[in-house]
């Protein structure tokens, strides 16, 4: 694949449309004829989108008014197909898994992706991505709060990085199947570490969810920080402090008071939610989460679900109004993001448990994981797709399917 480059006259907001089948010679101003608004904001392939700033990497966005003056922008951006290129540094393919992936954009300008069982990938692009670890840090042993006559066999299961004032810090859930034990974190100066373990956050118990996995942690526009943290026996919310390196007023104070967001509490019931993920653009928050099985190959009948609200607490809504708190016994409200189920090929089975990232041109891309033919359904692997948005402002990825061996273009990057 080679890296595409092209040169638009860029205001706080612009349309643009991009030229397809450029090659790396970049284009001039004048071929891509953009188109300056002073009032609204879209990108080529999206129905209702706002330029946003990222104040963090909790994705939290907002608009800023329109620079009466036009600068010249150079971006670049590459091709992708799913599911996405992963090689070794020696240039050789990784064909591990990739699942619940947690995709960031770091200080140095690469784009990483870390994922359950401890591995750091890194990328230029957002694009094709290389292997930097499988051992982010070692297995912690503070299960045996929770289960003291284990010995062993648990993992780090769908970390979250998240920067913080000056630290890159990496949460994580430690559990076994069947046996979650709760959430720890280890912290870095640098996002691509080493880091150190701090340890246990919460453990199930402490916090009152019985199945605490599956941390994202959201940096609100005035520092405010939060995590949703749980599974298919409910989806809640609590307040960490501003460091994100404990909870507000305490473990039992945040028992107390945290806040159901999606599902309900109960037994396990797969037509509710895991995998949390908030972002915010245009003054409304949006929660997106994974229904369905994760992780039974062709069997596997993840999809993602959003819903949106004005407080970071709920409720979220979907296109029908209905609350994702009211999903369960076989109903799953949401709206849909993405689905599997619609390929009429079958060649892609599972999608699911995304994370978000925002380009430099203002688009969002769902980095998720999905099981496909490319390996015979062995293994989840890494996707990707970009957002659009319906005209009453919630994401979904072209004909709600995911992509599969076809060349598109990726996310679009200041070039430096």
């Amino acid at each position: 694949m080679n890296k595409k480059f092209f040169k638009i006259l860029a205001a706080t907001f612009f349309t643009t449309t991009i030229l397809a089948g450029c090659n790396n010679t970049p284009a001039s101003s004048s071929s891509i004829k953009p188109t300056i608004s002073s009032s609204t904001s879209s990108s080529s392939s999206t129905s209702s989108s706002s330029t946003s700033t990222s104040t963090s990497s909790s994705m939290s966005s907002s608009s800023s008014s329109t620079s009466s003056s036009s600068v010249p922008v150079d971006y670049f951006f590459n091709t992708y197909s799913n599911p996405m290129s992963i090689t070794y540094t020696t240039g050789s393919d990784y064909r591990g898994e990739i699942a619940d992936p947690s995709v960031v954009r770091g200080d140095d300008g690469y784009i990483y992706a870390f994922s359950t069982d401890r591995v750091m990938l890194r990328s230029e692009d957002g694009c094709s991505f290389e292997y930097v670890t499988g051992n982010v840090i070692d297995t912690p042993d503070w299960y045996t709060d929770v289960y003291p006559e284990e010995t062993g066999g648990f993992h780090l299961w769908a970390p979250d990085v998240v920067k913080i004032g000056d630290k890159w810090i990496y949460y994580y859930s430690l559990s076994a199947w069947s046996k979650p034990c709760g959430v720890g974190y280890a912290v870095s100066d640098n996002i691509a570490g080493p880091y150190e373990d701090y340890g246990k956050l919460f453990d199930i118990n402490e916090i009152g969810i019985s199945n605490a996995i599956d941390p994202q942690v959201f940096v609100d526009d005035d520092g405010s920080v939060y995590m949703s943290v749980g599974s298919f026996q409910g989806l809640y919310l609590v307040q960490l402090t501003e460091d994100g390196m404990g909870l507000l007023n305490g473990v039992n104070y945040q028992r107390d008071n945290k806040v159901l967001i999606a599902g309900r509490p109960g037994g396990w019931d797969g037509s509710t939610y895991e995998g949390s993920y908030i972002i915010k653009r245009d003054g409304w928050y949006y929660y997106f989460g994974s229904a369905g099985t994760c992780c039974e190959g062709k069997n596997s009948s993840y999809r993602v679900y959003v819903g949106k609200s004005k407080n970071i607490t709920g409720p979220y809504i979907d296109n029908n109004r209905k609350a994702l708190t009211a999903s369960g016994s076989g109903t799953t409200n949401g709206s849909l993001v993405l689905w599997a189920g619609m390929r009429d090929d079958k060649n892609v089975y599972g999608p699911g448990h995304n994370s978000v990232l925002l380009d430099d041109a203002g688009d969002y891309w769902i980095y998720y994981h999905a099981f496909s033919s490319a390996d015979n359904y062995s293994t989840r692997h890494l996707f990707m797709d970009k957002l659009l948005w319906d005209d009453n402002g919630f994401p979904y990825i072209e004909n709600r399917i995911p992509s599969f061996q076809e060349e598109l273009d990726g996310p679009r990057f200041i070039l430096e």
